[in-house]
Formats: C-alpha cells, structure tokens, sequence
C-alpha cells in the first residue's frame, strides 16, 4: 500500500543537495540531508517521474539532477 506523496521539503532538500554534487547514492543523501532512506527514495521516485532527477547505474545505482552526468553511452 502506499504512503501517499512525498514530503515537498524532503524534494527540495534532495534538489538543492544535487546541485551541489555530481552523482550520489540515495542513502548517501539521505544522511546528508538527515531524512530517512525510505523517504528520500520516495521522493526520488516522484522527482524522478517530475523528470528532475534520473538514475544512473555505473556498476551500481546513483542518482543525479537530470541531464546532469553524461553516461559513457551517450
């Protein structure tokens, strides 16, 4: 079941935090913005379908600000 949207806050503090960085793991910014892993991967998954932010899988997963990193298949 779901838990409904994502706290706007949490989206603006995922936002300005990859502003400011290349490429990080979700528990990366989850501990640095202090919010909890599960609600920052929501508001991922919501910024990721408001296309603002995409994931990247280079031997592991990263998420980036859209159009951001360019991937080396592109």
């Amino acid at each position: 079941m779901g838990r409904g949207p994502a706290n706007p806050e949490i989206k603006a503090k995922i936002l300005e935090y990859l502003a400011k960085v290349q490429k990080a793991k979700s528990r990366d910014v989850a501990v640095a913005i202090g919010e909890k892993k599960s609600d920052v991967d929501d508001a991922v998954k919501e910024l990721t379908a408001e296309d603002l932010v995409e994931y990247l899988y280079i031997t592991t997963t990263y998420i980036c600000l859209k159009g951001k990193v360019q991937t080396p298949n592109e």
